[in-house]
């Protein structure tokens, strides 16, 4: 999925781009891969496609990090945010590796025009038994799985509602979790990688709202003053943060000037601001001379 970084490829690129460095992609794919060898443009453009899940062919011979977002999204990235589409999506797994784990539930919300407009939901069959604290966290046990669908239909299914919208923005809430998940079941079903660009609504929410002590989906919807009807559920955990990207999306157009997709992606990877703390003043301070 585009700029689906892991961790630590993404804190490079954040001071990489703090420090407004332009870079052969020799140079670029050193730094940031962390290779102790300098490599030849041509395999460097490749490491860093598979990196950024990008074409090869977009990479210029010299590259200004600030401007990879619109490199790596092409003419999507000039979309006006009015006119983009976002797929929002919440998964509920049996576990935290996309590897060892399997997608229980599927719920995502399409929003187009800024606007929620369509919704897919389904349960999985995962086929295995349901650990006790998925089913405690999420009140999903074997009997509401008794006749849901297999991931290999439910995933094709969720392919095609999603592809209805050519080019859609991928969203969730820690983003990167969702991704892994989606990216492992369209591989293993043989399915076309996801072709729009990536957004985290927590990665979203730290540039854009500072000041908040944490930025788990409860908060942010404590924030906004977003209701969740069925926590810990993927339908209702897509729709609450589907509610906050429209909240996120509208503070970058009135704050920060953000008018497309590529300026989105930009705000993203930009550094994290931290809110100014104002010092209280020391107790003795506050006592009036005699």
């Amino acid at each position: 999925m585009s700029l689906a970084l892991a961790p630590p490829l993404r804190r490079v690129l954040e001071r990489l781009d703090a420090a407004g460095a332009t870079l052969s992609v020799a140079e670029l794919a050193q730094r940031l891969l962390a290779l102790r060898a300098p490599v030849g443009d041509a395999l460097a453009r490749r490491l860093l496609a598979s990196a950024f899940g990008c074409n090869a062919e977009r990479l210029p011979d010299l590259v200004r990090v600030r401007e990879l977002p619109r490199i790596f999204e092409g003419p999507v990235a000039a979309l006006p945010l009015a006119a983009a589409h976002f797929v929002v999506v919440d998964l509920e797994t049996t576990g935290l590796s996309a590897e060892q784990c399997t997608i229980l539930e599927i719920g995502a919300v399409r929003i187009s025009g800024l606007r929620a407009v369509d919704t897919f939901h389904t349960l999985i069959d995962p086929g295995t038994a349901i650990p006790p604290f998925i089913t405690r966290l999420t009140g999903i046990d074997r009997s509401m799985v008794e006749g849901a669908p297999p991931l290999a239909r439910a995933i094709c299914d969720f392919h095609a509602w999603a592809g209805a919208a050519p080019s859609a923005a991928f969203v969730a809430h820690n983003a990167s979790f969702d991704a892994r998940f989606v990216t492992r079941a369209y591989a293993d079903h043989a399915l076309p990688p996801w072709s729009g660009p990536t957004f985290c609504t927590v990665r979203l929410a730290r540039r854009l709202l500072p000041e908040l002590a944490r930025y788990d989906l409860d908060t942010l919807s404590a924030h906004f003053g977003i209701s969740n009807r069925w926590r810990h559920r993927a339908l209702g955990d897509a729709e609450a943060a589907a509610r906050a990207l429209l909240e996120l999306i509208e503070i970058a157009r009135d704050r920060h000037g953000v008018a497309n997709v590529g300026d989105l992606v930009s705000l993203q990877i930009a550094p994290r601001r931290r809110a100014t703390r104002v010092k209280k003043p020391k107790a003795s301070a506050l006592v009036a001379p005699i």
